[in-house]
């Protein structure tokens, strides 16, 4: 920690000044509070993580090497798990190259009975076209920023945890409470091999977990909504083009499924409304998007004989997957007497929303240590995207996500990541930790 001397002239009784000195704890905005060493080496993570291309199971088992190596030089305990083929290939449709392995790091400090859990996914997602300022997996440090395909989404956040468990693992007295790093992959296509497998598969049961997704420095992010993706089938019977009176046109009998959704169901869900805040305000209401996807013969001259869309129904926090389900196979048979059509609802994915009560002692603990660094009270609300938060959430687990960097970038070309924001991060999650070490 930094300290400074500073002086205080006081009138002594036979009125001659003197001079006493005391010791006190600076945390100025311009300072670092912690030795320059640990935010070095978190922007060396960082750059280094960076190179790996980690995307639909593409250098995973490199990554997690390198960090393996990273940690165990620092004297910290590394286990690997592989993610059994069976398992991966059994829960990965062929777009997410299932045939790639999959790995889990867990990495532990300290000692105790209470256990914190930092989590962070180090897959990303594919580059995209229109890089100018550095190429995705070259990674670029440049105007107070760090460059790269992932530099937000999430290796940053990953980053900063490690470094903030290496600092804890330099001192002469490690944490009264376990600190745990949980690396893991997957989470961009659903997390169900990577956070999902540790928590069914190998019960991981910590009693916090902070996910360093880019909520940003001053947003706890203490939910996320839910989702279900289903398509909508609509059968006709295809005929040529010339005589259409000889078939039934599924297209016009979707158009009238789709108009009856449009009419009847989706008011129903502005009227709605989550008692939480949302990042996006406007969020905090159900949403159905319609034909995000079609399914369509693909020929002019037929008639025909299939057509569909899809739904991406997102939930908020108050409800659940199994509930909108039967809502949409209500709606939809309402649909189908309306349009005298037949119809098959099909449901693709569906993902439960989580929330951790925004006065839980880890989201007061946060909310704690960001105030003391940024000097401000942190906002806390839902995430209206889809994060692994659930998978704890869902065992009762007190779970937030919490993490540097700026959450519009995510996803797009030109990737980057605040420095100052990456240290700050560090800074609070050192607090973190102290502060429910105390607890």
């Amino acid at each position: 920690m930094y300290t400074s001397q500073i002086s205080y002239l006081i009138l002594a009784s036979d009125n001659l000044y003197c001079t006493i000195y005391i010791k006190i704890l600076i945390r100025g905005e311009n300072m670092s509070k912690l030795p320059q060493w640990v935010y070095n080496l978190a922007e060396e993570i960082l750059m280094e993580s960076i190179k790996y291309p980690t995307v639909l199971g593409e250098a995973y088992e490199d990554i997690v090497n390198y960090y393996a190596e990273v940690l165990k030089k620092y004297s910290i305990h590394v286990t690997i798990h592989r993610v059994p083929d069976e398992f991966v290939k059994e829960k990965l449709r062929s777009e997410m190259n299932p045939n790639k392995p999959r790995y889990i790091l867990l990495a532990r400090i300290g000692s105790g009975d209470k256990v914190l859990q930092f989590n962070g996914h180090y897959d990303v997602v594919f580059p995209g076209e229109g890089w100018s300022v550095t190429e995705p997996f070259k990674p670029l440090k440049k105007d107070g920023k760090i460059y790269g395909r992932g530099s937000t989404d999430m290796k940053g956040g990953i980053a900063a945890f490690l470094a903030s468990m290496i600092y804890y693992a330099q001192q002469e007295k490690e944490p009264d409470i376990i600190v745990e790093a949980a690396l893991v992959p997957d989470e961009e296509i659903g997390g169900i091999a990577g956070t999902g497998y540790l928590v069914n598969e190998l019960g991981s049961r910590p009693d916090w977990v902070i996910i360093a997704e880019p909520s940003g420095i001053d947003n706890i992010w203490h939910g996320h909504r839910g989702s279900v993706w289903a398509m909508v089938k609509v059968k006709g019977k295809q005929a040529h083009g010339s005589v259409p009176m000889l078939g039934v046109n599924a297209f016009e009998k979707m158009v009238y499924v789709a108009k009856y959704l449009i009419e009847n169901y989706l008011p129903s869900l502005e009227k709605r409304k989550s008692k939480y805040v949302y990042d996006v305000e406007i969020a905090n209401h159900p949403t159905a998007t319609l034909g995000g996807k079609l399914i369509s013969p693909g020929s002019i001259n037929i008639v025909p004989g299939l057509s569909g869309f899809s739904i991406d129904r997102r939930l908020i926090v108050e409800e659940n997957t199994s509930d909108v389900i039967s809502e949409l196979e209500d709606i939809i048979s309402k649909a189908v007497h309306a349009a005298k059509a037949e119809v098959e609802l099909e449901i693709v994915e569906k993902m439960e929303p989580a929330i951790t009560d925004p006065e839980s002692e880890l989201v007061k603990v946060l909310e704690e240590a960001i105030k003391k660094n940024i000097g401000k009270e942190p906002r806390k609300t839902v995430c209206v995207g889809g994060l692994d938060l659930r998978y704890y959430t869902l065992k009762g687990i007190q779970a937030a996500s919490y993490g540097p960097g700026d959450p519009h970038v995510p996803h797009k070309v030109d990737e980057y990541i605040p420095i100052d924001s990456l240290h700050k991060a560090i800074d609070i999650y050192v607090d973190v930790i102290d502060l429910l070490a105390r607890k």
